[in-house]
Order: structure tokens, then sequence, then C-alpha cells
């Protein structure tokens, strides 16, 4: 019976995932329903290589990041984590998170390489570092969307301030879950693995949330500036009109996790946004597709050189 339970979660899994790549396969193609492939090609044709090399030396300070980042995290668990550990770890959630909508294979992927380490508190470690960064995007995103719409000073500045207080707060407070949950008197709060999560989730001070708050922003700059270069590969863009698509883009895709690495989503978001600033589709469909081959494909396969093989339970 637990063969045929295993057989058939086995097979659910993989047509969730086909579904999953067959919608941004999808998105994909009605896009290029209002974007002309021809302009594409061309923009493609005419690209200045040095700006998208630039592009791609910075995805080695953007992983480089990452790792920093995550390494810290891990340390304050276990300070005899190496730093190849933490770096295969890391890549190899990229590689899981590459074909899981929302990139939440990471989960699973980063706590596959620390055997010293509970799965549980892995976990606990990698929804901070996601909740993190979300917060971090919805600060820059919220104020992106009140620009690109316009929507008032009294309005927009209200928006702006109650959201950036709001997700500086979850950043500032997400350790005091566990004290949260304490109030709750759920079975499901006592499983050994849950209590492995919040506690890792509660372990971090204030000046391991100021560290991770600098090292989270600076994550975030370098793939604007990416997409910086990326844009201007193809035609001039100033950096304000860079910025304030690539921050709805970023926003927005994190609010909505339904395809395999992003990838759909995140083309027809930098195409509608980029066109409210005048930028052609061409350029944002080019510039975004090409950050997703730099940021997250070419991490992911070498990722694959970091797959496990065996994990202790510990």
């Amino acid at each position: 019976m637990k063969e045929k339970d295993d057989r058939t979660k086995r097979r659910k899994s993989i047509i969730k995932l086909l579904l999953q790549g067959l919608f941004a396969l999808v998105l994909l193609v009605v896009l290029f329903q209002f974007v002309s492939f021809a302009d594409v090609t061309q923009a493609l044709l005419a690209a200045k290589p040095e700006y998208i090399v630039g592009a791609a030396l910075l995805m080695f300070v953007n992983i480089g990041l990452q790792i920093v980042k995550w390494r810290y995290f891990v340390r304050l668990v276990d300070p005899t984590a190496t730093n190849l550990e933490t770096a295969a770890s890391l890549l190899f959630g990229i590689t899981l998170g590459t074909i899981t909508p929302g990139q939440i294979g990471e989960f699973g992927g980063r706590a596959l390489h620390h055997t010293s380490i509970s799965a549980g508190t892995l976990i606990g470690l990698t929804l901070v570092d996601k909740v993190q960064m979300m917060c971090i995007m919805g600060i820059s995103g919220v104020a992106s969307f009140v620009i690109l719409f316009q929507c008032g000073p009294i309005v927009g500045t209200t928006s702006i301030v109650v959201f950036a207080f709001l997700f500086l707060f979850i950043f500032f407070k997400l350790n005091a879950l566990q004290r949260v949950t304490l109030r709750f008197k759920f079975g499901f709060f006592e499983r050994r693995s849950i209590q492995d999560l919040l506690s890792a989730v509660s372990m971090f001070q204030l000046r391991d949330l100021i560290a991770s708050f600098g090292l989270s922003v600076g994550f975030y700059m370098i793939i604007y500036l990416q997409m910086f270069l990326l844009l201007n590969a193809f035609s001039p863009v100033h950096a304000a009109d860079a910025y304030l698509g690539f921050a709805a883009m970023m926003f927005l895709k994190s609010l909505v996790p339904v395809s395999l690495g992003d990838l759909g989503i995140r083309e027809a978001s930098s195409v509608y946004f980029y066109a409210l600033r005048g930028i052609a589709n061409a350029t944002a469909l080019n510039a975004s597709l090409l950050l997703f081959v730099i940021n997250i494909l070419l991490p992911s396969l070498i990722g694959l050189i970091f797959i496990p093989r065996s994990r202790s339970n510990g």
C-alpha cells in the first residue's frame, strides 16, 4: 500500500510540474502575440555585448552575496559549517527552486547538504531568508506601483509609508514567531520539525537582522544593476525608469508564484511595467529573458554538480 501511495504522489508531482511548465510556456506564447518576434530578434542582433557581459559577470557577485548571507545564517546554528558546504547547499537549492513555482524547492534543496543541522532548522533559516527578501521587494514594489500608476500625493505617500512600516516590522519582528505560536495549543506546533523551524526563526538577534538587512539590500541592488545593464544593451534606458519597472516586476512575480522559475510572469510583467515608462517591448522582453538565463538557469546548472547522495535525518 505504501509503495502504491508513493507512486501516486510521484505521479501527481510530475503532473504538477508539467502543468506549471506548460503554464510558463503558454504565458510566453501569449506574450509573443503582443511583442513582435522580429523586433525581439532584431534587438538581440543589435545588442551591445559589453553590457550583457557586465550583467553576466555580476552573476558571481549575486551568488557570492547569497552564499555570504546563507553562511551567516547557518553559522548561527553550526559555526563549524564550511564554505563549500554552504555554497553547495545554496546552489543545489537554486537548482530545485528552478523547477518549482516561487522557487519553493529551495527549502528542500538547501536542507539536503548540512548533515549536522536538522532539516526543520534549515527550512526555518530558508524561510527567514525568503521572507526578508519579500519584505525588501515589497518596500520598493509598493513605491514603484504608486509612481507607475500615479496614485496621487495623499494616497501614494500614505501607501508607501504604511507598507514600508509593515514590511520593516515583519523583517525585524519575524523572530517573535515562536513566542506568538506558544499562545496557541495546537498539536501541530508540538512536532519536532516545527519546533526546530520556529527555533531557527527565533534565534536572530537585532545585530543579525541588521547584517541580514544590509546583505539583502545589496543582493537586491545587484539584480537591479544587472537589469539596468541588460536594458541598456538593447536601447538607452534611464536609471530611474529601469528601477521602477524592475521593482514592480520583482514584487509582482513574488506575489504570483505560479510558474517554474517564475518564467513567463517575469517577462510579461516586465513588458507591461516598462511600457508604462515608454520602453520598447522588445527591450523589456529581451532583458528579462536574459536576467532569467543569467541568475536562474546558469546557477541551477552549476547546482547540478552538488546533487547530494544521501542525507541523515538528524
